[in-house]
């Protein structure tokens, strides 16, 4: 532990604004009318919890594959005291030592999964908080806005807003193109796990007000496929006005996939359930545990959003930022070592040589540059071994330089500041070996270190991280600014200087950190030589049963 520790560095951090104590007397089971009916939540770890709010109809049978419909109405008072389902998915197989690190929820499956859950310090006090709505990971393939890191208690109370997370339609279900066989009614099927997303948005712009937060200050955040979800939102239409900042962690995408790709996923997803396409009808009728299946068998992280010309208007930041939310402030950052938690899975890297080493990074770069790629990691860290070579190349190739665009691409458009950070912070668990792996800041962002032990341990280092990654997402929330108390000062991104938040036991701000490995990956990208994908060749689709 660092000297920066000090007890006044982390004192001034962990200084909450405001909790339910600050009430004379609060409401153990407050009740809130929103657009719907009444929903009556309760008390959790300090803050008033609001759990499995419908914003959509359910999107079974008829439904299926339509955009989303707004909710029935009710009479009476309803509870809102059960998280919803989860939207369709595979059970994950977390082999080995990944199952001590991640955990996914457990909760049911089902159609009836446009639900959402809300924290926050106070009801009916006509506070206008800053609202935060997260996006959860898993590729647009698997998770759950109800999974335990995501639990949004100590974020809402530490710092005063408004935290919703949420499910919305993944795989087969949001990102299934059918095809113009299936006429026109189907045209968006591709795309409406995203327009869920957006009816979750217009529904916090219709409520949020009643559980004290401001529908005028709504930052969209998440992390790896949930940044991909936040990017996309930057680049669609009928999303503009419904948030005022968007923060990407580990996932920011620059381009999405083609029409002609999503539509041959399409395709596939026909021949696996042995249905014409475009025979609505039969796909209707499908048993849901089918449909989950038939999208497993289509290999690794195949559906996802793609640029459809109406739903989605433009790439996020492909060649440029997209014009639609130009005023939007962004932040976005990577971990320093994300591809580590990719490759635990993995049963040869570990024991990884030279010669895989070698053999792998061939199929990254262009086959004059392979020698090259190594021995520039190499220098950069001559007494790692091939293992921790290999995920510094893939967290670079894939994490950082994306993240790195996509602020390059921000600030070049100049109409509103983009704010870079990286993680270094290295977590004990597994005798070191995972570093700063992917997903390694979500407690500290959630501030619920007490649910990812596994993860990163636990001790007064994982407080300060956790107060400190809170606080300035939460401020950037706020104001559009990370800056808060005991953080260095921390300006917008530049592409002179490139200032970048360091988060780690001590924390600073670097200028344009690991430059050569940065103008390198640059110079790869920008020859247009067609690269590899390291993240495909790590999984096994047997991993999704």
């Amino acid at each position: 532990m660092k000297n920066f520790l000090t007890a006044a560095v982390l004192s001034a951090l962990v200084a909450a604004p405001w909790t339910l104590a600050d009430n004379a007397a609060p409401d153990p089971t407050p009740v809130v009318k929103t657009t719907e009916g009444k929903l009556q939540g309760h008390v959790s770890k300090g803050t008033y919890e609001f759990l499995g709010i419908h914003y959509g109809a359910p999107t079974g049978g008829k439904a299926r594959f339509l955009p989303p419909a707004k909710p029935a109405k009710w009479q009476g008072v309803r509870k809102a005291d059960a998280k919803g389902d989860r939207c369709p998915q595979p059970p994950v197989n977390m082999p080995g030592e990944m199952a001590t690190v991640l955990s996914f929820s457990d909760l049911p499956i089902s159609e009836d999964c446009l639900v959402l859950d809300v924290w926050t310090p106070a009801v009916g006090d006509r506070g206008k908080r800053p609202v935060m709505v997260w996006l959860h990971g898993g590729g647009f393939f698997v998770g759950s806005g109800g999974d335990q890191y995501y639990h949004g208690a100590n974020l809402a109370r530490g710092n005063d807003v408004v935290v919703v997370s949420l499910n919305h339609r993944l795989n087969t279900f949001g990102f299934f193109p059918l095809g113009p066989e299936a006429g026109e009614e189907y045209s968006a099927s591709g795309n409406v796990g995203m327009m869920d997303i957006v009816r979750a948005l217009e529904w916090v712009n219709a409520n949020i007000s009643a559980f004290g937060g401001d529908p005028g200050n709504v930052t969209v955040f998440g992390q790896s496929g949930g940044a991909g979800k936040v990017s996309t939102l930057l680049a669609m239409p009928s999303a503009k006005g419904l948030f005022h900042k968007a923060i990407m962690q580990s996932g920011g995408s620059a381009k999405l996939r083609s029409q002609e790709d999503a539509m041959a996923v399409g395709l596939g997803v026909y021949k696996q359930l042995g249905i014409e396409p475009g025979d609505v009808e039969a796909l209707q009728n499908v048993p849901m545990d089918d449909l989950v299946k038939a999208g497993g068998k289509m290999g690794l992280l195949p559906f996802g959003p793609y640029l459809d010309g109406e739903v989605i208007a433009y790439h996020p930041f492909e060649p440029e930022a997209s014009p639609l939310q130009k005023e939007v402030p962004i932040m976005v950052g990577y971990t320093k070592d994300e591809a580590t938690n990719v490759f635990l899975t993995d049963p040869t890297w570990q024991t990884m040589t030279e010669a895989d080493l070698k053999k792998r990074v061939s199929g990254l770069v262009p086959a004059d540059k392979v020698d090259e790629t190594i021995a520039l990691y190499k220098k950069r860290a001559p007494n790692d071994k091939p293992m921790h070579l290999w995920t510094s190349i893939v967290t670079d190739q894939l994490f950082a330089s994306n993240s790195i665009l996509v602020a390059e691409r921000k600030t070049e458009k100049g109409e509103a500041p983009a704010y870079m950070y990286k993680v270094d912070w290295e977590s004990p668990v597994l005798d070191g070996k995972l570093r700063s792996p992917h997903a390694v800041e979500i407690p500290f962002v959630f501030d619920t270190v007490y649910t990812a032990e596994g993860l990163v341990g636990n001790g007064v280092e994982q407080e300060f991280m956790a107060k400190a990654m809170s606080q300035s997402f939460a401020s950037f929330a706020r104001n559009g600014n990370p800056n808060t108390l005991g953080l260095p000062q921390w300006p917008a991104y530049n592409l002179k200087t490139r200032p970048t938040m360091i988060f780690d036991n001590e924390l600073k701000l670097a200028n344009d950190p690991d430059a050569e490995l940065r103008a390198f990956w640059k110079a790869i990208r920008e020859s247009k030589t067609p690269g590899g994908s390291a993240i495909k060749d790590a999984f096994d689709a047997k991993k999704f049963e």
